[in-house]
């Protein structure tokens, strides 16, 4: 095919005039080319605010649905700490250990940037380019040159749920600084009821390294200290004691020891702390707490008193339940002035007040009438200002002027004057109150929703940061008329996908993928970008499942996509439309819509409606109501995996496995012929859970023998991995694999074959991991130094070329070319000798000798890994014996020079 006319026509698609869906089916936004066709939607009406606070939830629990133990319907926390303990100990093994040569690219997005909710400027440059931001499943980045760059600064060996961030602002004592980890509300990602952290980590040479404060540290996944949640971070201009807001306390670190200042009773909720110039230290309490309001000291260190509280001052009043947060902001021009924004549980107007506070009189004054809402009617959801239950909810004041406030929720606002202006003004987020288009004006970069943080440059005050869902953006004047946004997502790699597609030509570096609550990117040189990196943003809402299909010789494109609840739209590259394809009557019940496109023959499409599949066998064609309704499983279960056997359709070979939600696995043959799905075969695992709520995640079918096939699961406290060789069978025998990864949740799988040789490959909770033959090899952690233990969603093979594509959620997403290590990565390709082991396999004792005139003078034994665990010399000239008996049981090879120096070598299997 012709790359430039492939890259031109979906470049002008993807990136200008892309068609965004945002946040719901519903919310449709405007579009800028009349060829773009708006989707019908058939799904249940709610209002938007209806919608953004059920998708909130829904996002957290269908993340949440693939760890929990069917058995008991909890996340065991024993599970997640050896989990997590399994990962690190595979980490720091990393250099001794390989299960391969794969060499892990990054593919981005390098431009696009996810839920950060933490932000600082550096105060000792003077230039303001220094900065460090945060992302909840990202890591800490640290940029020098203004955000035109970031480089990770967190280990890849640790977890580092990011969730705030403070400088020591002391003279001499600003090569310090501090972050903090654990989510208490979160919208994905979430590693139990919330986001756990592990404790609070700490740098002293400017951010480039850093070491957990021993005092915060804690098990990790079980909630056994409130250091596993973390809301806010302030260090003290006088003392240098840092403030810590956990869950349901105020902690004061003085370098030594962590005392805690406020507590309220029980597991506690949201809290804040913030400090003036003078050292005085302000910290909150969610309003359903007994310490519910504004507690003050004029050092922190103790005489704590509390100025706010329900009912006191009169009017204040903070929703008495755990999601009333209330955050608050000193004045760095005046220290007497302290502004609160609080939740206040209205549902039929703002759910939101603010209040300032003068300590010089010790009066509030109430400026909730300020407060956001926009001329015209409402759109629930945007307008007027909505915190999305406290989960973005943030307050600034401009450095230089104690009236000037902005404010974030799901949008941006300010107000330059709030004794006289009437009302806050938007400046980011969505665009206007009539759409959810994100934010464009002034000239700028869009701008994304759900804020989560400001920071003003103390270079110069009119320049203001903001972290959000979105990444990182920067306004050069918060003071114009109309705000621009600049965007900083430059390689702050933070995406979260829940799904990827490869494309299935060979060679095509054309990437596809869906995105937690960033709808759906593109990237590839092949289709116009301008390196592997950077991604075009090609729909909103939440990605989900994704395709790349081609007709008619590779050419042109079909790409298949949609958004939560169950839309799935078809992109016709031929005239450049969107066309909405959701079967008729389709009613999923699942947040993360799934289909799977055949990857070799892509006319096929199938569609998971809760417990029902509809299929297509006319994918480029296919219109809402020409799907074929295939009905419901033998054992009636929601579908949520599907995999085909690779290569061309054969229709007495081919077949379809199906994953279900209680732990089902069924195989449908010829699946582009069958007429129900009821005809499937049930080959669920023997030793695998059916209890509901256990969910298949992965298939892994290899790609020329179709009865190699692996099957995985997410649950904790079940067994997750199993591999069969008789997959076509009517009951295939299956083995399970786990090996010492048991106690991981295990999210996805691909098997490859190169040279000859296959490499199994499973994307667990914590890492990617694989092993030439997991019947007797452990799994090793792949691309620790790339990857690092992110979240691994997908795994998409090309056997073409080996592509291994790998999404991550948190992390963007890699690819490499499967290169598993062979004989002949050891060996020096002898022409005259081979060299010859019996019995093979062995239990005890191994022979070996070579078959030319030249015998052997030493020996190495070296595992699978590339270590060499045993080596001598031979001192009978033509052959040799070693006792294994003391070996692991796996795969090993055994390499020997011979008397003229030429090396020799085998493998050999010890069981």
């Amino acid at each position: 095919m012709k790359k430039t006319t492939y890259a031109l026509a979906l470049l002008s698609v993807g990136v200008f005039t892309y068609f965004l869906i945002n946040r719901s089916a519903h919310e449709t936004a405007e579009r800028s080319e009349t060829t773009l066709i708006a989707p019908t939607f058939s799904k249940t009406e709610k209002t938007p605010i209806e919608q953004k606070r059920q998708f909130t939830q829904e996002r957290l629990e269908y993340e949440l649905a693939f760890q929990r133990d069917p058995q008991t319907g909890e996340i065991p926390r024993d599970q997640k700490i050896a989990e997590l303990q399994s990962s690190l100990e595979s980490y720091r093994n990393r250099n001794a250990t390989r299960s391969s040569d794969n060499v892990y690219v990054n593919r981005g997005p390098s431009n696009l940037g996810g839920r950060t909710r933490a932000l600082a400027i550096d105060l000792s440059d003077p230039s303001g380019n220094t900065m460090i931001a945060g992302a909840v499943s990202g890591g800490v980045f640290r940029t020098t040159n203004g955000g035109q760059s970031w480089s990770k600064v967190s280990s890849n060996g640790e977890i580092h749920n990011v969730t705030a961030i403070a400088q020591d602002p002391r003279d001499g004592f600003q090569n310090i600084w501090y972050y903090a980890t654990g989510e208490l509300r979160g919208n994905s990602a979430t590693l139990g009821g919330f986001f756990f952290g592990q404790g609070v980590w700490k740098s002293e040479d400017g951010g480039l390294s850093w070491e957990q404060i021993p005092e915060t540290d804690s098990v990790f996944g079980n909630f056994d200290s409130s250091f596993d949640i973390n809301n806010a971070l302030a260090v003290s201009p006088v003392t240098g004691d840092l403030f810590i807001a956990s869950i349901g306390r105020i902690h004061r670190y003085d370098g030594t020891n962590i005392i805690t200042e406020l507590e309220e009773p029980g597991d506690g909720g949201f809290t804040d702390v913030a400090i003036n110039g003078a050292g005085r230290v302000f910290a909150t309490f969610h309003g359903n707490s007994s310490m519910n309001g504004v507690h003050t000291s004029e050092t922190g260190n103790g005489s704590w008193t509390r100025i706010a509280q329900n009912g006191n001052p009169a009017g204040w009043d903070a929703t008495t339940n755990s999601l009333s947060r209330i955050v608050i902001s000193t004045a760095p021009s005046n220290d007497n002035l302290l502004y609160a924004l609080y939740t206040n549980g209205n549902t039929s107007d703002i759910d939101a007040d603010l209040w300032r506070y003068d300590l010089s009189t010790d009066t509030w004054t109430d400026f909730s009438s300020t407060l956001p809402d926009e001329p015209g009617g409402d759109l629930p959801g945007n307008d007027p200002y909505t915190h999305q239950i406290a989960y973005d909810q943030v307050i600034q004041v401009k450095p230089d002027d104690e009236n000037f406030i902005v404010i974030g929720g799901s949008n941006a606002y300010k107000i330059e004057n709030i004794e006289t202006d009437d009302m806050f003004t938007r400046i980011g987020g969505y665009r206007d109150r009539f759409s959810f288009a994100l934010y464009d004006l002034g000239g700028g970069d869009t701008h994304h929703p759900d804020v989560h943080a400001f920071a003003f440059d103390p270079t110069d005050t009119n320049i203001l940061f903001t972290g959000t869902d979105g990444g990182v953006h920067r306004t050069d004047d918060i003071t114009a008329t109309t705000v621009a946004w600049v965007n900083l997502n430059n390689n702050y790699q933070t995406y979260q996908f829940y799904h990827v597609a490869l494309d299935p030509e060979e060679s095509s570096d054309f990437v596809f993928g869906g995105a937690q609550d960033n709808g759906t990117t593109f990237g590839g040189t092949s289709v116009g970008l301008p390196n592997n990196t950077e991604h075009g943003t090609f729909f909103g809402g939440d990605g989900v499942a994704v395709g790349i299909g081609r007709e008619d010789g590779n050419n042109p494109l079909r790409l298949y996509l949609g958004s939560q609840n169950g839309q799935i739209v078809r992109f016709n590259q031929a005239n450049n439309t969107f066309i909405d394809i959701t079967p008729t009557g389709a009613n999923s019940s699942i947040f993360v819509t799934y289909f799977y496109l055949d990857q070799d023959n892509t006319n096929a499409l199938y569609y998971a409606d809760g417990g029902r599949m509809f299929r297509t066998t006319d994918a480029v064609g296919v219109n809402p109501g020409s799907w074929e309704d295939m009905g419901n499983l033998p054992i009636n279960q929601n579908l949520r995996q599907f995999a085909a056997t690779r290569g061309a359709y054969n229709p007495a070979s081919s077949y379809l496995l199906i994953g279900g939600q209680n732990g089902g696995v069924f195989r449908l043959d010829d699946p582009q012929n069958a007429t129900d799905l009821s005809d499937a075969i049930n080959i669920t695992p023997p030793g695998a859970s059916t209890t509901n709520g256990t969910i298949v995640t992965g298939f892994a079918i290899h790609p020329t023998n179709p009865d190699i096939v692996m099957a995985v699961y997410g649950n904790y406290n079940i067994t997750n991995i199993f591999l069969t060789n008789n997959a076509t069978s009517d009951t295939p025998t299956w083995e399970v694999i786990e090996r010492n990864l048991s106690a991981h949740s295990i999210r996805s799988a691909a098997i490859t074959q190169v040279n000859g040789q296959i490499g199994y490959y499973v994307g667990t909770a914590r890492g990617l991991y694989s092993s030439p033959d997991p019947t007797q090899i452990d799994w090793l952690l792949e691309g620790g130094d790339q990857i690092g233990m992110a979240l691994i969603s997908g795994l998409v093979y090309r056997p073409s070329d080996n592509n291994l594509l790998i999404g991550t959620h948190g992390n963007g997403m890699y690819d490499t070319v499967a290169t598993p290590l062979s004989i002949e990565d050891f060996a020096e390709n002898s022409t005259e000798n081979i060299l010859r082991v019996f019995p093979n396999p062995t239990s005890d004792i191994l022979n070996f000798r070579t078959s030319g005139v030249n015998s052997i003078s030493a020996y190495q034994i070296i595992d699978y890994t590339g270590r060499v665990i045993d080596e001598g010399t031979i001192d009978n000239l033509s052959q040799g014996a070693v006792d294994v008996s003391k070996y692991t049981n796996g795969v090993y090879f055994i390499s020997a020079i011979t008397q003229n120096n030429e090396r020799v070598v085998t493998q050999f299997i010890k069981r």
